[in-house]
């Protein structure tokens, strides 16, 4: 079969092979141009059945972009950032949440108080003054 089609090596006809016993074979180039498209938002548990099954699947990740319908570089990087930490956690959106540090004294815990009256105040002041 290589002499007869001219094939260079074997381990060329076996990756035919496998592609074509694995249905991923069916043309010799691409049908259409890939399109690009805004994301859609994904839940923190489908993240994690997104990770979890492109693990499973030996880290395929263009094949898990197209199961899901997200892009690539986002499972490659959800994948990655688990991969690191090896924590749920690191999937998690936390954009725009600020972090309040907890007083770590008497005096910042009062001066914190102080802050959180005064703007009561100036709220209060602000709709008796739009009431008049």
């Amino acid at each position: 079969v290589l002499i007869k089609y001219k094939i260079r090596h074997i381990s060329q006809l076996k990756q035919w092979i496998i592609q074509y016993n694995s249905d991923k074979l069916t043309v010799a180039y691409a049908t259409r141009k890939r399109v690009k498209k805004m994301g859609r938002k994904v839940s923190f548990d489908e993240k994690k059945q997104i990770v979890q099954w492109t693990i499973n699947h030996q880290n395929n990740y263009k094949e898990a972009a197209s199961k899901y319908d997200i892009s690539y570089q986002r499972v490659y990087s959800w994948v990655r950032k688990y991969l690191h930490d090896h924590n749920w956690e690191v999937l998690k959106d936390n954009r725009g949440r600020n972090k309040e540090k907890e007083p770590t004294n008497e005096l910042e815990r009062l001066r914190k108080r102080v802050r959180e009256l005064e703007a009561e105040k100036r709220e209060s002041e602000v709709q008796i003054a739009f009431a008049k």
